[in-house]
């Protein structure tokens, strides 16, 4: 696994949450969108990435 390229999809997944979840807020939820992001969907993220690295 490349760790570079995993930290740059994982933040641009974290972005468009951050950015969908302020949207529907109408204000800007900042760290809490992030924080929101990591408890819901950073483990399935990773293992979902793994598993596209071992199909690979």
């Amino acid at each position: 696994m490349d760790l570079e390229q995993y930290l740059k999809i994982q933040a641009q997944e974290i972005e468009r949450h951050k950015w969908i979840e302020s949207e529907k807020a109408g204000r800007d939820l900042g760290t809490e969108a992030i924080i929101d992001w990591i408890m819901k969907y950073a483990d399935r993220f990773s293992e979902q990435y793994q598993q596209r690295c071992s199909d690979s």
